[in-house]
């Protein structure tokens, strides 16, 4: 497939400086009458300002099922890289900077975890976001009744919000698998995802960069980040804060198992 998106997201640099890497831009469908109108209803600030030095953040949360590929969207869109191995995540905050003409941004995406072990911790996740994409994959059904719950949730923990202000898009992972292994079907979804929440849907694969990087283009534009020209995104290290949490439940765990 020919990349679409490269002059909207423009250039993605690694502190390491291991990869670059460019996109192109595509025309989005408007999927129900009001569409537009919706998304510039979403989160009109969603982008908080920090009084300090006058940048904007922006903190996006990825929620759904283990072995969705979370993990895999995540480290697709920050580093051009296909993750083949899974190893269950602990919450990983990764930071990025989009430098556009006018503007600064802090773009923050916590990857959660699939577990169910610490509710709360996913709660204060959610409380803490601004932005959310919420990840199942087509050939597990449970999944997709997982990401329900979770968009349940988004509109409980975000109860002082209307739903169509909230960014947020459903993502339905692995649209690559064999038509055989498919469980969730596309039609059936758009049903509920886009007809009844009057929410976005978009299928994706994490071997294919562009629709990746088609989820998250959605998401920014419904937070008013609008990155059609060129911005200088540059990806920084985990955030260090969450290590503590991580391991707490990282021990947590193994003490389960062990009494098992």
């Amino acid at each position: 497939m020919t990349s679409g998106l490269s002059d909207e997201l423009g250039s993605l640099k690694l502190n390491d400086d291991r990869a670059r890497l460019s996109t192109n831009s595509t025309s989005r469908r408007n999927y129900a009458s009001g569409h537009n109108q919706r998304h510039s209803l979403h989160s009109r600030r969603a982008a908080t300002i920090d009084h300090d030095n006058r940048d904007e953040k922006l903190r996006i949360v990825v929620l759904g099922a283990t072995k969705v590929g979370k993990t895999c969207l995540c480290q697709q869109f920050l580093q051009e890289k296909f993750v083949t191995d899974h190893k269950e995540t602990v919450d990983e905050m990764y930071s990025a900077e989009i430098a556009l003409a006018d503007r600064h941004i802090i773009l923050e995406i916590l990857d959660t975890a699939g577990i169910d072990e610490f509710p709360v911790m996913r709660r204060l996740a959610i409380a803490r976001g601004d932005a959310f994409l919420i990840v199942y994959a087509v050939n597990d059904a449970y999944s997709f009744d997982i990401a329900q719950k979770m968009r349940q949730l988004v509109l409980e923990v975000k109860n002082d919000l209307t739903p169509n202000s909230i960014p947020m898009v459903i993502v339905g992972n692995k649209c690559d698998v064999d038509i055989n292994l498919r469980e969730v079907n596309q039609d059936y979804v758009n049903n509920i995802v886009r007809d009844q929440w009057s929410t976005d849907h978009i299928e994706t694969t994490c071997h294919e960069r562009e629709s990746v990087l088609n989820a998250f283009q959605r998401l920014l534009n419904m937070a008013n980040i609008s990155i059609a020209h060129n911005p200088d995104l540059t990806r920084r290290s985990s955030d260090p804060n969450l290590s503590a949490h991580k391991e707490q439940r990282s021990n947590h765990k193994r003490q389960s198992c062990a009494q098992q």
